[in-house]
């Protein structure tokens, strides 16, 4: 048995050699005497997980509390400490642990921390008040453990050094950029402010890790070429950390770009890349911090696949909420076990002053910046100070180079390592106990979180909604038979929402002032304040920019936006979110993409002048000479032989400057002769082929340069070289040969003038033709009858860029179904069918309305069915080629198909879909609407509403009702409702107040279930509703209809037959029908 439970043992690294010079050894492999339960196991991992367990735990209980997790964590891990002290089978763990390798820390926990922080961070919001944050990271972060480092070196007792005393101060002074923020960033305080605080914590973090780093190795290798180390060091740390951070957010990119829709892949792919950047940057002697930074701030939600963002978040916090409970609890575990035998009371004092002490230097050094910082980003103000001071929370960074300087082999006793260790963890203690928890009071005494009384006003109104939603979910839900048996008194308890903005009596007078008349008694509303309407439209343009922001994304998760561009947009808008009175529009948004600067110009500048690929053909001379001079000139042979000796050319020059013989000098100076030759007589073949026109281009100006340079090249070597000149003159004269490389870039006019070709070929996939988009028609549906006397009278037309197809308020001649280029139509909104002076009481202001159509749209479908003038102007914004339908072919069309369903119903059913669809967004914009019609498709129908005449809806057959073309009148309670609207189910009977009414019935599917079952086909529903509809219309003409209105007559044909093609899309039941 034994020998069996000894090959499962767990084998260990042997225990390193405790701090007061004990060596710890296991004395067995087993307790007990049947070797069942072993003592060599892997006691680390354990910790872990129960770490985590216990962190869970925490925040499980603690969280509607307001202690942080963190000093509990802590706290246990110093209790753990302690118990190991005096614990001797204990003791073997809190060892174990106390000796962790302090690099083997900062790899593990530092990039989540880093890389969550900066993903987090808001681009635009960086990019402004970047100089903000480097005062406080890189001055600011100086000038403050300068500080703490001489008042440590003054006043401590501990007889450190002026070195280790300025380490201590880079220690303590390094923030941590979750913790700081923590409390802060979902109480209402602006953006601007949690971006600078998270901010100033990792770029601080990156600096004091590049100060902590330099100060040591100087004071532990003192050297002569400290100045070159340093300027190394810095340009590494600082500047090719940003650029190995930038090219790494383009390769993550770059690959997050051909990762769609697989969030398991793209969450791995975050977290090794993360860990890798950090590595690599930190093994080639660069910051991991700056480069991590740059590529979190570069990353943001919409890097990743629509979907995926939410997902990517909840697992960074995750990893981030884990490293700090192992962090904590692994701090205590160390700073119990290392300075426990050195504590003494005094230390208390101590660590109460040095607490003191940097919240007090913190405050002055900002305060010492505060009128730099006021002039740059959004300013600055003492408020916002006392915030960034406060939230200075010490923890990752601390705690990690307290522990290197603990474990360091560097000069120095025992005792004054571990005293650094115990006071920079105790200060990360003090910090998260009574910062932590009390900044929040900080920053509502201050009123940054204040919220405007507009804001409480919406909320209120929200919270008042809700609840009357949740009475009314109850009072349907207690209808229900399973579960009469439910203690609604509890759950009307449990589900009570209070406002969490309470109004107090001066707040609630303000919102409602109301006087008397003096004549009726009559409560009148007064006028709001000008500071109350500044309020609301401020708010107002709050939730302008929220709601941009939401389309936006939604847009991108719909795949109608790129990457690129959502990234542009959200970003746009996010950075005017806290620019007060300030709302986005096109022309500053454009300057988000747009590249600025001297060196963009130049670039243009040169662009345009070395890829010029203007066509440099001319009409060939009636001469002889010159049209064969033109015809070699422009052949691809003649080309590609000047690519060739540019080319060739090179050779010579490049050996030209090396040191050579005289005998290779007189042959390099021969070909010179004959290239020169061979360039001038491309240039005179091209002059008499071109005429004029050849000094008009700027490769053919160039290439005069180079031949005159090459020409004075060749008499200065000639000349003047007899006189003896200067070895230097002739040396600089010949450099000028090199501006012949230039001829190189001009192999470029070749691909693009090849890349420009492969532009305009034709696609891959033929646009397609009049005919087939006449198949593609929904309302067509591929009848070849329809289809055929279609294109028989139909017309193609064609029409240039800004040529007007129709104008508004014109009588329609027609319908347009464009086969290619794109229209504008702009004029005012639809009224769909509302009469106009009803249209302009609901709608006094008049609103615009832009809408662009391309190829496979139709023109004018509603206008020809309804006989009414063009509500837009239709213009085009390219060539634009339409099949025409003229009104009296599409009349005739409807007279000649009126089998059921006939032509003019699927278009008007065709329009309703389209209606309502639009409704569905505008009213219903929580539900995917697109969805529900397609699986409702099969149980939609259109029905007529005959004007002047009364309509049953929601008889239990009916899902939805969309009012799409017309008016209606609800008939007990009188309410008006105009198209497009969704009709709500209290109304039951309706009467038809437009002359074309139409409504887009949704079926439910028992109905539907009726209709498969009944035994009657369309064609004896269609005739038995066409008898019914003709036998109450003889009894409405016998009883004289006080409901006809006096112009029903002349729709009453028309009202008909649209009302009986309804009939064939409504199947009725057998009863139904029987009526």
């Amino acid at each position: 048995m034994s020998a069996i439970n000894s090959s499962f043992v767990w084998v260990t690294p042997s225990l390193p050699q405790g701090p007061l010079g004990r060596t710890y050894l296991v004395e067995a492999k087993f307790h007990g005497h049947y070797h069942i339960i072993g003592t060599r196991r892997p006691f680390f991992v354990l910790l872990v997980f129960v770490s985590c367990a216990v962190g869970a735990l925490l925040r499980t209980i603690l969280k509607k509390s307001h202690i942080p997790i963190t000093v509990i964590l802590s706290l246990i891990g110093v209790l753990l400490g302690v118990v190991g002290y005096f614990v001797k089978e204990f003791r073997v763990l809190t060892e174990y642990v106390a000796e962790i390798d302090p690099i083997l820390f900062l790899h593990m926990f530092t990039p989540v921390i880093i890389f969550t922080a900066a993903f987090e961070m808001d681009f635009y919001l960086f990019r402004k008040s970047f100089w903000q944050i480097f005062l406080l990271s890189v001055p600011g972060f100086l000038l403050n453990c300068t500080l703490i480092g001489l008042l440590t070196y003054k006043i401590n007792k501990y007889n450190w050094n002026w070195h280790m005393s300025m380490l201590f101060g880079v220690i303590v002074s390094t923030t941590d950029p979750i913790l700081s923020v923590a409390s802060v960033k979902n109480i209402g305080l602006s953006k601007i402010i949690i971006n600078l605080i998270k901010g100033e914590s990792l770029f601080s973090d990156a600096t004091s890790a590049i100060v902590f780093e330099l100060y040591s190795d100087l004071v532990s290798d003192p050297h002569t070429e400290v100045a070159k180390e340093i300027i190394i060091k810095l340009v590494l740390k600082f500047f090719a950390s940003t650029i190995f951070g930038f090219l790494s957010s383009r390769i993550v990119k770059y690959w997050l770009s051909h990762v769609f829709n697989d969030g398991l892949t793209e969450v791995i792919l975050s977290f090794s890349m993360a860990y890798l950047i950090f590595f690599i940057a930190e093994w080639l002697g660069m910051s991991g911090v700056i480069s991590l930074t740059v590529l979190g701030i570069l990353l943001d939600s919409v890097s990743f696949s629509p979907g995926v963002d939410e997902f990517i978040f909840r697992f960074w916090a995750m990893l981030t909420f884990l490293a700090h409970v192992m962090i904590f609890v692994i701090t205590g575990i160390v700073i119990a076990v290392k300075t426990f035998p050195y504590v003494t009371i005094r230390d208390l004092f101590y660590i109460l002053t040095l607490y003191l002490s940097l919240n007090l230097i913190r405050g002055l050094v900002v305060l010492f910046l505060t009128p730099l910082l006021s002039r740059l980003g959004y300013g600055f103000n003492w408020r916002w100070g006392a915030v960034i001071v406060w939230s200075g929370m010490r923890a990752t960074f601390t705690l990690n180079m307290a522990l290197g300087i603990s474990q360091s082999k560097d000069p120095g006793t025992a005792a004054m390592k571990n005293m650094i260790l115990l006071h920079a963890g105790t200060a990360s203690l003090m910090t998260l106990m009574i910062n932590s928890t009390t900044v929040k009071k900080l920053v509502k005494t201050l009123g940054l979180c204040n919220i405007t009384l507009p804001k409480r006003m919406a909320m209120y109104s929200a919270v008042q909604r809700i609840k009357e939603m949740e009475a009314n979910t109850c009072s349907i839900l207690k209808l229900d038979r399973f579960l009469a048996d439910a203690n609604w008194t509890l759950i009307e308890e449990a589900i009570k929402i209070d406002c969490p903005y309470k109004f107090d009596i001066e707040e609630a007078s303000q919102i409602v002032r109301t006087l008397k008349c003096p004549d009726c008694n009559t409560d009148i509303s007064d006028e709001t304040t000008p500071q109350q309407i500044a309020d609301i439209l401020e708010e107002a343009r709050l939730r302008l920019l929220t709601a941009q922001i939401a389309s936006y994304q939604k847009q991108y998760h719909t795949g109608m936006l790129n990457q690129d561009a959502a990234q542009i947009l959200i970003g746009a808008a996010e950075s005017y979110v806290d620019i007060k009175g300030k709302f986005m529009n096109i022309h500053e948004v454009k300057t988000y993409w747009e590249s600025k600067g001297l060196l963009v110009s130049f670039k243009k500048l040169l662009s345009d002048w070395v890829y010029n690929v203007k066509d440099e053909k001319s009409k060939p001379s009636r001469n002889k000479i010159l049209k064969l001079c033109h015809h070699i000139v422009f052949m691809n042979e003649f080309e590609y032989t000047s690519y060739i000796i540019t080319l060739l050319n090179l050779i010579p020059i490049l050996i030209d400057f090396t040191h050579l013989d005289e005998t290779y000098i007189k042959q390099l100076k021969i070909c010179n002769y004959y290239f020169i030759s061979l360039y001038i007589l491309e240039a005179s073949l091209k002059a008499l082929a071109m005429g004029k026109a050849y000094i008009f281009h700027h490769w053919n100006q160039f290439e005069l340069v180079i031949i005159i340079v090459g020409l004075i090249d060749i008499m200065i070597i000639n000349i003047f070289k007899p006189l003896h000149p200067t070895y230097h003159m002739i040396k600089t004269i010949r450099v000028f040969r090199i501006i012949r490389l230039i001829r190189v870039t001009r192999l470029l006019k070749m691909i693009l003038q090849k890349k420009t070709n492969l532009g305009t070929l034709p696609s891959t996939i033929a646009p397609p033709t009049a005919e087939e988009l006449l198949h593609s028609i929904s309302w067509l549906e591929n009848e070849k009858k329809q289809i055929e006397f279609i294109q028989k009278r139909a017309r193609i037309l064609c029409y240039d860029y800004g040529d007007i197809i129709c104008e508004e308020h014109e009588m329609p001649e027609g319908i347009h179904l464009i086969i290619s280029g794109m229209t504008k139509l702009c004029g005012s909104s639809p009224s769909y069918g509302v009469a106009n002076d009803v249209y302009e009481l609901r709608n006094p202001k008049w609103v615009p309305y832009t809408d662009y159509l391309i190829s496979g749209a139709i023109i004018g479908e509603l206008n020809c069915l309804t006989k009414q003038e063009m509500e837009y102007t239709v213009t085009c914004e390219t060539a634009v080629q339409t099949c025409f339908i003229s009104m009296n072919d599409l009349s005739e069309a409807f007279d000649e198909f009126l089998e059921c369903p006939s032509l003019k119903y699927k278009i008007w059913f065709k329009l309703a879909l389209d209606i309502t669809i639009k409704a569905f967004k505008e009213k219903l914009a929580y539900q995917d609407c697109s969805y529900k019609m397609c699986t409702k498709l099969p149980n939609v129908y259109v029905m007529d509403v005959p004007s002047y005449k009364k309509c049953d809806i929601y008889d239990g057959t009916m899902d939805d009702v969309i009012l799409v073309h017309g008016s209606v009148q609800d008939c007990q309670i009188q309410q008006p409702y105009f198209a497009p609207c969704i009709l709500p189910k209290t109304c039951h009977e309706v009467l038809g107040t437009a002359p074309v009414t139409k409504l887009l019935i949704v079926q439910t599917t028992t109905t539907m279930k009726r209709k498969s079952t009944s035994r009657c086909s369309n064609t004896c529903q269609y005739h038995s509703y066409g008898r019914r509809q003709a036998t109450f219309g003889n009894a409405e003409e016998t009883d004289g209809s006080s409901r006809h209105s006096p112009h029903s007559d002349s729709v009453q044909g028309e009202t008909a037959m649209t009302s009986t093609e309804g009939a064939a899309r409504m199947v009725y039941t057998p009863t139904a029908v029987s009526e």
